[in-house]
């Protein structure tokens, strides 16, 4: 069975996996309509995304177990619990890297154009948000499940820097996985760019939420299909030997 097809099978195999992770997606977006421009609704939108988190930590941890097939399985939320702040961790340092790379695109733009920098950022942020989430998803691709793997392990590893350079060891996998974060990435910033400036203010509607499912969808086949990368790459002996500590229990 290739990659594709199976990483597409066992993904449909646990759809409600998607369900839940786009109903967390959907959640942050009301968050973040209800909140608007009032400071008072930041308490409501850092619980929407810590929410996200956990859920995605959940969600990543039981794709994670069905690649690796250990011999005694955990649940939702002992996963959800065990990879939280590894997770968060690794989803701020990719942000960090994001805003950095909008920073320096949004100051090359003012140099050129001559604008007020906020007119420049503003642009930037809008007509190049598609580069930055792709790159983002790039980089996020191989580095989560090494997070993971490194969690189980309970061994310090530099995720980013190894699941980058997954894509040079593994050339072949990689060019199977990364069109379907291009899918994603076609997705979003097309309604985005249909909702227009400002769109983000806005209720989600049905369109969005059948464009989340299927992101959702394509997100979580791409997250499987380079979890097997990384433990064919990274594992020693059968699968079912890979998990030596068990992930609930305190990191070193």
């Amino acid at each position: 069975m290739t990659l594709l097809r199976e990483s597409v099978s066992e993904v449909s195999a646990r759809f409600h996996l998607v369900g839940i992770y786009t109903l967390v997606v959907l959640l942050v977006r009301f968050a973040q309509h209800w909140t608007g421009d009032d400071p008072g609704g930041l308490p409501l939108m850092l619980v929407a995304l810590l929410l996200y988190i956990a859920a995605n930590s959940g969600i990543f941890g039981l794709l994670f177990q069905a690649a690796m097939a250990p011999k005694e399985p955990l649940s939702f939320l002992r996963w959800s619990a065990a990879l939280f702040l590894p997770i968060f961790w690794l989803l701020f340092k990719i942000g960090l890297l994001q805003a950095w790379l909008i920073a320096l695109a949004a100051v090359l733009h003012q140099l050129v154009s001559g604008g007020p920098l906020s007119e420049s950022l503003e642009s930037v942020v809008y007509w190049g948000r598609p580069v930055f989430d792709l790159v983002t998803q790039v980089l996020a691709l191989y580095s989560v499940p090494l997070c993971i793997l490194s969690r189980v392990r309970r061994e310090w590893r530099p995720v980013i820097r190894q699941g980058f350079g997954l894509y040079r060891a593994c050339p072949s996998e990689s060019r199977r996985l990364l069109p379907l974060l291009l899918v994603v990435t076609c997705l979003e910033s097309g309604l985005r760019f249909a909702l227009g400036h400002g769109g983000e203010k806005a209720p989600p509607g049905y369109a969005e939420g059948l464009v989340t499912l299927a992101s959702a969808y394509f997100g979580l086949v791409a997250f499987f299909g380079a979890t097997r990368v990384v433990l064919a790459r990274f594992a020693t002996g059968s699968r079912e030997a890979v998990p030596r500590a068990d992930p609930a229990a305190p990191g070193p």
